[in-house]
């Protein structure tokens, strides 16, 4: 098979400016602009690859002639030549090349010869012999000329850079959308929609880019949709139903005056809550809480002799008016005690209850329940959520 080699001329195109492309060249060989100027374009015209199929050689010739230089493909050849311009040693160049490249006052030598030829287009490749027995004449030729620079190992330029297709405006859109839904909820369907519409138009449209951006803002808006559709469960609305309070209660015979004993040892009341607790001859133990408009204080509902809760319970009030108890059944220290309740906002009430065995500091399992405060007929009511 026919073997091409690459020249690179030297010769710039029409409207082309050197410095623009000397850089272009450099940054596409891999070279610092110095050293590519110094061994390539000041020793142009010169063979840069050697050894190509013929169209292989066309492609790199016109990457290089889109960089704005004159490049050519010929055949390969191990016959080899070197331009001598201006004291500048130039090359090496196929010597059936030489009329292509070489001017006026230029000298050639064959590669590997040592000596040096004036440059005339009608006798490029007859080297005149030399006379025998006339010194005179030999020594006023350039024997010895001075060495010859290798020929660089210059690296295949890369192809030249494709035009990126221009991104899709309407993918950007459906992706803020994906990421607003995240943080507004209701836009999700809004999202959804977007991507999907965005993708059907991308498809058919395939120089656009931008079908990454419209399958994120899908993702986006799928996940969004998802957590919309998880609101908490909201508990059923209950009729009204008028807890009023009971009046305070001793354990034993013997403790029926413990209520009026124990008020002293009781925590103080901190507002008129706790005031209104106090007429239905509760026992503050000093633990509330109030979130907005929603108050809840705990209380003691049956003391022993020693005035120590038998059992506690949690009062709500809403505006300041009572609603009622938030358990049914007070927590008995004997078998349910209250560990902990929190207002987690103004409608809904958590409370953690501790299950007590025979012994009377084994108390380990807990369950949690979950009180809501909302409007019932006639006013203000409370329902567990299940």
């Amino acid at each position: 098979m026919d073997q091409r080699c690459l020249v690179l001329s030297g010769r710039l195109l029409d409207g082309q400016d050197a410095a623009s492309v000397q850089t272009r060249l450099a940054s596409a060989f891999g070279m610092e602009m110095t050293g590519f100027r110094e061994r390539v374009f000041e020793r142009a015209p010169l063979i840069i690859r050697r050894g190509l199929d013929e169209a292989t050689a066309e492609a790199q010739a016109a990457q290089l002639r889109g960089m704005g230089v004159e490049a050519d493909v010929l055949p390969d050849s191990d016959r080899l030549a070197w331009l001598r311009r201006g004291g500048q040693i130039r090359g090496p160049l196929p010597e059936d090349a030489l009329g292509r490249y070489a001017e006026p006052g230029d000298q050639w030598c064959h590669d590997g010869g040592q000596t040096w030829f004036d440059w005339s287009p009608t006798v490029a490749h007859e080297v005149p012999p030399l006379p025998e027995g006339d010194p005179d004449l030999a020594a006023s030729m350039d024997v010895e000329p001075p060495p010859l620079p290798a020929v660089p190992t210059l690296p295949l330029p890369p192809p030249a850079p494709a035009v990126k297709s221009p991104m899709s405006t309407a993918a950007i859109v459906a992706l803020l959308f994906g990421l607003l839904a995240l943080f507004y909820r209701p836009l999700s369907p809004v999202a959804i929609l977007l991507a999907i519409t965005t993708l059907v138009y991308l498809y058919r449209r395939p120089l656009l880019r931008g079908r990454a951006f419209a399958v994120a803002a899908l993702v986006l808006g799928g996940v969004a949709f998802a957590m919309w559709m998880q609101r908490p469960a909201m508990p059923v609305a209950q009729p009204y139903v008028p807890r009023p309070l009971k009046p305070l209660t001793a354990g034993t015979e013997e403790a029926r005056e413990a209520p009026t004993q124990c008020a002293a040892k009781a925590a103080a009341p901190k507002n008129d809550e706790d005031r209104f607790l106090l007429t239905g001859q509760r026992l503050l133990t000093g633990r509330a809480q109030r979130k907005g408009d929603t108050y809840v204080a705990e209380a003691a509902v049956s003391v022993n002799a020693e005035c120590q809760p038998n059992a506690l319970q949690l009062y709500v009030f809403r505006h300041g008016v009572f609603i009622g108890p938030a358990l049914s059944t007070a927590a008995s220290l004997a078998t349910t005690r209250l560990s902990d309740f929190d207002l987690t906002d103004d409608q809904h009430l958590r409370v953690t209850l501790a299950q007590c065995s025979d012994k009377p500091d084994d108390c380990a399992a807990t369950s949690v329940k979950q009180i809501a405060v909302m409007p019932g007929g006639g006013g203000w009511t409370l329902g567990e959520i299940k």
